[in-house]
């Protein structure tokens, strides 16, 4: 057993109880770059009998945290535990933990793009592998902060839904919802989703730790936006931005991709 994994893994827990941003987010960043060193705590701690009870305060977050860390560093071990735990006791709450968590084993990335982060496409998303040459493209936009992004979800959109993407602040993955504003001519549509794509890695570049509506976090993360749109259309961006304007406080309105997880 690792003891720098150890260390590592207590302090993600730590982050979790306390509900500290930048230590889930450290501590996740050294566990992955830890790799197979960390997985035997991982192991370890899932093998728990705490599973089998109710769980105490935010004890009940651990579970998920655990099994989604093991998922990223090595996909045979996490088959492995998700199966073990299934076949032994479960507290009720936890149970349903592990059936959501088991979802990932028939998880597939479509792509990775540099630096090896995987993008996962929804199953039930048609024009899926269009969906990923569109996000690939983007991703190669001179500029572009991807480093330390532990994955990109292009998941669809359903009733009730209030915006267009997602940044996870502890564990730095962002959310896309397809196919965005429904507004519009083709080539606009297509543009507001580039810039919900940026402004999400905005948020990521910027080094945002707070979650919520923070005023100043989205315009950073606006700023970083209309930058990375102009170095992706230096020529389209000038008259882009005259012919979009009439849309900018609709999109405002409904926050469409400003909203960060830190669940």
């Amino acid at each position: 057993m690792s003891g720098t994994g150890k260390t590592a893994t207590t302090r993600l827990l730590r982050g979790v109880s306390t509900g500290d941003v930048e230590t889930v987010r450290d501590a996740w960043r050294d566990l992955l770059a830890l790799g197979a060193a960390a997985v035997a705590d991982i192991e370890a701690r899932l093998e728990s009998d705490a599973w089998a009870q109710p769980p105490k305060g935010p004890s009940g977050k651990y579970l998920g945290v655990l099994l989604a860390l093991l998922s990223e560093l090595d996909g045979t071990a996490f088959a492995a535990a998700i199966h073990r735990l299934q076949a032994g006791k479960l507290h009720p709450l936890h149970a349903r933990t592990v059936k959501i968590m088991a979802g990932r084993l028939a998880e597939n990335p479509l792509l990775s793009v540099d630096p090896g982060v995987p993008v996962y496409v929804a199953d039930d998303l048609p024009g899926r592998t269009g969906i990923a040459a569109e996000i690939a493209g983007w991703c190669d936009t001179p500029g572009l902060e991807l480093d330390t992004v532990s994955r990109i979800d292009v998941i669809g959109h359903v009733p009730g839904m209030d915006y267009l993407g997602r940044y996870n602040l502890f564990f730095s993955g962002i959310v896309l919802v397809w196919p965005g504003i429904e507004l519009g001519p083709r080539w606009l549509r297509r543009l507001s989703r580039e810039h919900t794509f940026y402004h999400e890695v905005g948020h990521h570049a910027c080094g945002h730790v707070e979650g919520g509506q923070v005023t100043e976090q989205e315009r950073e993360a606006d700023a970083y936006a209309a930058k990375m749109m102009r170095a992706a259309h230096p020529v389209m961006v000038p008259v882009g931005r005259f012919l979009f304007w009439p849309f900018k406080g609709w999109a405002r309105r409904k926050r469409l991709h400003s909203e960060r997880l830190t669940e």
